[in-house]
């Protein structure tokens, strides 16, 4: 009982906290997300993307762009482990380790949730005539929204374990991020990457960003074209309970958690 309430009152801290910081998180996403749909929504229609490419772009930019406030924490959550070990006084607290860890990425998701559900009218004002709310399966939007950010919450935990040190920071855009978001179906489709080779589409399927991709269009644009929406949520939650795993094992040993 006492780990449950603490459980919660963390999370509310983190929540507080993230409210004193909402407004500006907000319009440097926003920014981002216009720039971005603009760029590729509408520009590159005019080098030859199909109609209806706006939308497309946009639903994918709404599903994935969690992943960019939540990589940020990765940073933060290092810097504190190798300077003043703040989360060694959370790690004291009556509540085990593995729900401080749980804590941390379900904080994490909660924060990109709130940021990326607030891009849905704005992503519906930019392609007003697209982008049709009578396509959209709502009980299966939010479902897969949810995961998608659960998803992103895990997979930041897990890469706090795995990165070393703040100095190998550099390398995570180069190594991580970048790789998994563009080629996990940000610009283009998994059938476009199963049309230009079947090798090249069965690779990609290890890659978690294209179900995030997928099953996110296949809910709000239809599911013709796209992988399976229940295969793809299914694929998310396997990559949740791997990366929860791993993480939280990665970060017992740093910190050395009994």
């Amino acid at each position: 009982m006492h780990s449950w309430v603490a459980f919660f009152q963390l999370i509310r801290r983190d929540l507080i906290v993230f409210k004193r910081e909402f407004r500006t998180k907000f319009i440097d996403t926003t920014f981002l997300f216009f720039t971005n749909v603009m760029a590729f929504g509408y520009f590159l229609q005019q080098e030859g993307a199909h109609a209806g490419y706006a939308a497309f772009f946009v639903v994918g930019a709404i599903a994935s762009f969690g992943f960019v406030e939540i990589v940020g924490k990765v940073g933060v959550q290092l810097a504190d482990m190798h300077g003043d070990k703040t989360i060694l006084h959370t790690l004291v607290m009556p509540i085990s380790s593995k729900m401080v860890f749980i804590y941390i990425a379900t904080a994490w998701a909660l924060t990109s949730m709130v940021l990326s559900a607030l891009l849905f009218p704005i992503g519906k004002l930019l392609v007003f005539t697209e982008w049709h709310w009578g396509a959209i399966t709502w009980w299966k939007v939010i479902p897969m929204f949810i995961t998608a950010n659960v998803f992103f919450g895990f997979f930041a935990l897990w890469l706090t374990g795995v990165i070393k040190d703040m100095t190998s920071l550099n390398s995570l855009w180069l190594r991580y991020i970048a790789p998994m978001w563009m080629f996990g179906g940000y610009v283009y489709s998994w059938q476009s990457a199963y049309d230009l080779s079947h090798l090249v589409g069965y690779i990609s399927l290890i890659n978690p960003m294209i179900y995030v991709m997928e099953g996110m269009r296949a809910a709000a644009l239809g599911q013709a074209g796209y992988l399976s929406y229940w295969a793809c949520l299914g694929a998310l939650w396997v990559f949740i309970v791997a990366c929860g795993w791993h993480g939280m094992k990665r970060l017992r040993r740093k910190l050395d958690c009994i």
